[in-house]
């Protein structure tokens, strides 16, 4: 089964291999995030993935950086004083005309 953006609850029941009485027990409980049109509920496909991530035994494979690493980035975010300047100009432009 192809996951679309949207889903019906009967949807996502097969694919999670679940019955639909689950997914609405979800959706009750507020353990899944839906959302009704009209009488009817759908599922977006972030929310079950929030829901899954949510649900899942192990912690999702976060990346691990080394000092050198961060120092690196913040390095190359770093911006020149003329670009500095220049972004300050603006934004008090900006303010001044609010």
């Amino acid at each position: 089964m192809a996951v679309s953006a949207i889903m019906t609850p009967e949807q996502v029941a097969e694919y999670l291999q679940v019955s639909p009485a689950t997914v609405y027990g979800c959706i009750r409980k507020g353990k899944l995030i839906a959302f009704r049109i009209g009488q009817q509920y759908r599922i977006s496909r972030e929310n079950l993935d929030l829901f899954l991530l949510s649900n899942s035994t192990g912690q999702p494979g976060l990346r691990v950086y080394s000092d050198e690493d961060v120092e690196r980035f913040i390095e190359e975010d770093r911006i020149d004083p003329q670009t500095q300047e220049i972004a300050e100009k603006l934004n008090r432009a900006l303010h001044d005309a609010e």
